[in-house]
């Protein structure tokens, strides 16, 4: 890929998560890039949590390529590995405000810092995930590999 390809790829990427939301509904919570949500600060509270991060399995870095069957069982892998991991979750999904795309079942995971949640996106081959602290706007974090 060329570098001319590579930025528009991204800018592309960068617009579609901008236009996405990404919902917790056991929490009643719709975050937004660059968005702070009061309500996200107060569960975070509750847990004793200063970071978070919104993450997807499914689509390998934003590849419609897999079946349904294909991203709930990448989904189920990613739920499993933080139970492994000892870490608080809600389930969500994260949804194009133009339904062009398909919601992606999704977890918000609490008490994890920015690098944790580069990691996280990067083992399961996610271009970015949502991310923040206690107090801040949700964040994109990218994740891409160094030779993408």
């Amino acid at each position: 890929m060329t570098a001319p390809d590579a930025d528009s790829r991204l800018a592309a990427l960068n617009a579609a998560y901008m236009a996405t939301r990404y919902v917790v509904p056991a929490l009643g919570l719709t975050l937004r890039v660059g968005q702070h949500s009061p309500e996200l600060d107060a569960v975070l509270r509750q847990h004793d949590a200063h970071g978070w991060m919104f993450i997807s399995a499914c689509n390998p870095y934003s590849r419609a390529v897999l079946c349904q069957h294909e991203n709930l069982a990448r989904h189920q892998n990613l739920l499993d590995a933080l139970n492994t991991a000892g870490l608080v979750f809600f389930e969500g999904f994260g949804e194009g405000d133009d339904g062009q795309w398909p919601a992606e079942p999704s977890a918000l995971v609490l008490a994890v810092d920015a690098p944790a949640a580069a990691a996280w996106g990067q083992r399961f081959e996610q271009n970015a995930v949502l991310s923040g602290t206690l107090g801040g706007a949700a964040g994109l974090l990218w994740c891409l590999p160094a030779d993408a």
